[in-house]
């Protein structure tokens, strides 16, 4: 099988995306332009599949609607970076910052 065939049997959609997320699970999602926006709505959207997801990433330039006041038994943020959507749950301590610089962030998983 080619590259292309490989990649076109992985894609699915946001929706189906989100459904393979449990209660506990850990989501490290990509960063700033990267960060995968349509699954994390659609995570929000359907908040109630979830108790006690940690998400975690870098810089978020989305809306940061999983870090609102009331979605602590669905959702816990836990920055590397801050950024302006979750500056405010941070500070209100509502979510968490870890401070790391980028280049460690391979190793921040490696090690746990």
């Amino acid at each position: 099988m080619n590259w292309q065939a490989t990649y076109k049997s992985k894609v699915v959609s946001p929706k189906l995306a989100a459904a393979k997320i449990k209660s506990g699970d850990r989501v490290v999602t990509g960063h700033a332009c990267s960060e995968p926006i349509d699954v994390i709505e659609a995570m929000i959207t359907n908040k109630e599949n979830y108790r006690d997801v940690e998400i975690v990433h870098m810089l978020s330039l989305g809306k940061g609607g999983y870090v609102k006041d009331g979605m602590e038994p669905y959702f816990h943020h836990n920055a590397l970076f801050v950024g302006g959507g979750t500056r405010i749950a941070i500070a209100e301590g509502r979510a968490d910052f870890t401070p790391c610089f980028f280049y460690k962030v391979p190793e921040l998983f490696r090690e746990g």
